[in-house]
């Protein structure tokens, strides 16, 4: 059989558990609160960041079609000055020269 002074020294020894298992659920909860804000930010900004990228993409995506549409129009213009010039020699005129 345990005497008092071993039984309020159990007691003791589990309350202090207790009360240190509380502080330490305190700490835990304050921590899961920050890292829950934290974790709202980033996916706030990295929505934001897809929506810049993907407008920035059609941007892009128009640029390059107009690119490809003025560098069809330069060939298209280029081909028909040559045709011209390679006609122009096929009629006995003389070509450039040096």
């Amino acid at each position: 059989m345990m005497s008092n002074e071993e039984w309020d020294r159990k007691m003791e020894f589990l309350v202090n558990n207790q009360a240190q298992f509380e502080a330490d659920m305190i700490e835990l909860k304050a921590a899961q609160k920050q890292t829950e804000k934290s974790l709202a930010r980033a996916a706030e900004i990295l929505a934001s960041q897809s929506t810049i990228m993907f407008e920035a993409f059609k941007i892009t995506d128009a640029e390059i079609k107009e690119l490809k549409e003025s560098q069809k129009l330069t060939n298209d213009a280029l081909q028909k000055l040559l045709n011209r010039f390679d006609r122009h020699l096929s009629e006995g005129h003389p070509g450039l020269e040096n």
